[in-house]
Parts: structure tokens; sequence; C-alpha cells
């Protein structure tokens, strides 16, 4: 009995000593005084600010290089300098519409029509690259296209009457009178918005006596 009885507090030191030791491992590793220093954040800083700047500048150059093509009608090159510039921002909406012009006259329909899709997914609300896809689909006879083009452009631009105009266009196309006229009346009623209304103007002349 008495030798069982030391076993006991023989395991129950072992037990204690056991998990002592497993909780100063457990114990978790204090961080508070590891700092980054100073001087190397602001060289991180540094040098992600000359990166946006070089990007910037990059972007600039080819956008201005890729506008030059296209007016010296060096269609080609614009499509390579607008191809670097989506490199760089695939956002650009800038370089997305030029390049659908770009393609367009090379007659690479295709390719302009998915330039100019991209860019009004990058700028919803510029109605050019609206009425130049439209344009393109309307070239094609692909008038259903083009008529859904130009209702997206008219709910962007309600007081628009060309666009109205335009779109009664195709609508007489593909004989569809009553929406055609509906467009027609609704080009008028925009453009009646703005004129300005008819005042005589008030005669300088005095009757003589």
């Amino acid at each position: 009995m008495g030798n069982d009885k030391k076993n006991d507090e023989n395991i129950t030191s072992d037990v204690k000593k056991d998990t002592s030791d497993s909780d100063t491992m457990a114990t978790p590793i204090k961080t508070d005084n590891i700092k980054i220093p100073n001087e190397l954040l602001q060289k991180r800083f540094i040098q992600r600010g000359r990166l946006d700047i070089h990007l910037h500048q990059s972007v600039l150059k080819h956008l201005k290089q890729g506008a030059d093509a296209l007016n010296a009608r060096d269609y080609e090159k614009a499509i390579q300098e607008f191809l670097q510039v989506i490199q760089y921002n695939n956002d650009s909406a800038e370089a997305h519409f030029h390049l659908g012009l770009a393609y367009f006259m090379l007659n690479d329909y295709d390719k302009a029509i998915d330039a100019y899709k991209k860019a009004i997914k990058c700028e919803p609300n510029e109605i050019e690259s609206y009425t130049n896809l439209a344009n393109i689909y309307r070239l094609l006879k692909r008038y259903d296209d083009a008529i859904r083009i130009y209702e997206q452009a008219t709910k962007i631009k309600p007081d628009n009457p060309e666009l109205f105009s335009e779109l009664g266009a195709l609508y007489s196309l593909q004989g569809k009178r009553r929406e055609a006229i509906s467009a027609f009346k609704n080009a008028m009623l925009n453009k009646f918005k703005d004129t300005k209304p008819y005042r005589p103007e008030k005669s300088d002349l005095s009757e003589e006596e």
C-alpha cells in the first residue's frame, strides 16, 4: 500500500511538471516590438510613386503616338500603340475607343465591335461609343443590334434628338412604321426644347412727324 501511494505521488508530480512545460511552450511570442524602420517604409513609398509616375507617362506617350498615327492614317501603328495602353490599363475607355476606330478603318469590323463594346463597359455614359458601334452594325445590316444599341443610348441621353432620329431611320429600314414615327416624334420634341422661342425684336424706327 505504501509503495502504491508513493507511485501515485510520483505520477502526479510528473503530470504537473509536463503541464508546466507545455504551458511554457504554448506562450505566444510577442511581436509588439517588431517594427518596420521608417526609412524602409519611405523607400517603398518612393519606389511605388516612381512606378506610378512611369506608368502614367507611358500611357500618355502611347496615347499620343496612337492619336498621331491615326491622323497620319497609319492604322497598324495606331493599333499597336493603343494595345500598349491597354496592357498598362485595361480600363482605358479612350484607348478602346480609338482602337475601335483604327480597326474600323482597316475594315476589321469584328475587332472594331469588340473594342467599342469594351469602351462602353469602361465608360457607360460616353454616347459616341454607342453611336460608332451602332453604325458598324448598321453597315453590316445587323439592324436589330443597331436598334438595341441606340435604345441603350437614348436611355442615357433621353434629350438627344440625333439618337432618336437615327433610331427612327433604323425602324424605317425594317418597315416598323409605328416605332419609326414614335422615334421621330421624340427627335422633334427634343429638338424643339433646344430651340429658343421666337421673339420679334422691337423696332427702333420712330414715326416721322
